[in-house]
């Protein structure tokens, strides 16, 4: 071969291996990432914990289309992307409005168990035990829900209506198991916050069942309300101490008896359901029952 061809074969070998595309399976993998998201890191002054908020938009906002309604969910790690993406699938087909979705979030490492279990133990509990939860050493930490609801109304709300085009008059909490019992303390101590409420299977057995007790129920509404209860059937386990269905049962017995038009309270057990797999089902009939079919419903 001619000492010219070979110093041709390597540039036209790159210039083909260059341009030719890459066969399936051999491209760099990229990560995937929810479209129109965002995380906010916000330190509250109420208690000192460095928050995240999980923000995720509805397609084709437009602040000039708005304002949109607000809807807040805890446990961020598993409730964010399931329930991002779920809210604007049901409002693609007219089962939801447009929703904005936060998630409060966590600094630090989210696959940190020891802190999730803290977090939530300092954060979702109205009052302080040593019973029950994670165990007396985290329990121990319990009762910083008053703060966290602080953080929320006087930080994360503000904050949140002042970059986005949120309706200050409709906010929707969703809370899971601890985030559930949270979010029956804040229907009875801020009624005025949130709008519309799910409570998935909450931890109501927290502190020998202090929600139930008649002094810890929510008084007079002071505009129409909606909460919308969710258990499954598989959670009813009074031998554990934890009678979940029962206890959301007498609870939605006790909201009943206040005999407030303004409370407009849906319950409903879900069959073959257990405290782990219920979030999803219980949000998406929820949401629709809060916006759609609930009585008297806007």
């Amino acid at each position: 071969m001619p000492p010219w061809i070979s110093r041709l074969a390597l540039p036209l070998f790159l210039l083909v291996a260059c341009t030719t595309p890459p066969q399936a399976g051999t491209a760099v993998p990229q990560a995937y990432s929810l479209p129109r998201t965002e995380v906010l890191p916000l330190t509250a002054a109420s208690n000192g914990v460095d928050y995240q908020l999980y923000v995720r938009l509805p397609p084709g906002y437009d602040p000039a289309n708005g304002p949109y309604p607000l809807l807040v969910t805890l446990d961020a790690d598993y409730q964010f992307a399931l329930a991002s993406a779920h809210a604007e699938h049901l409002g693609g087909r007219g089962q939801a409005p447009e929703l904005i979705i936060v998630s409060v979030a966590y600094a630090g490492d989210p696959d940190d168990g020891f802190a999730y279990r803290t977090n939530r133990t300092r954060d979702y509990t109205p009052a302080n035990t040593t019973e029950g939860g994670y165990g007396p050493d985290i329990q121990a930490l319990s009762g910083g829900g008053p703060a966290f609801a602080d953080f929320i109304r006087n930080e994360a709300l503000p904050y949140l209506e002042q970059r986005f085009a949120i309706d200050p008059q409709d906010r929707v909490f969703v809370g899971h198991s601890y985030g559930g019992l949270f979010g029956t303390w804040l229907l009875s101590a801020q009624p005025d916050l949130f709008h519309r409420y799910i409570f998935v299977s909450p931890s109501l057995w927290f502190k020998d069942r202090m929600m139930l007790d008649d002094a810890q129920l929510p008084g007079p509404m002071p505009r129409k309300t909606y909460v919308y209860l969710a258990v499954g059937d598989w959670e009813n386990q009074p031998d554990t101490g934890h009678a979940m269905v029962d206890d959301l049962k007498a609870y939605a017995d006790r909201l009943a008896a206040r005999d407030d038009a303004n409370l407009i309270v849906k319950m409903r057990v879900f069959e073959d359901e257990t405290h782990a797999s219920i979030f999803p089902a219980a949000f998406s009939t929820g949401l629709r029952h809060l916006y759609l079919s609930m009585d008297d419903a806007p």
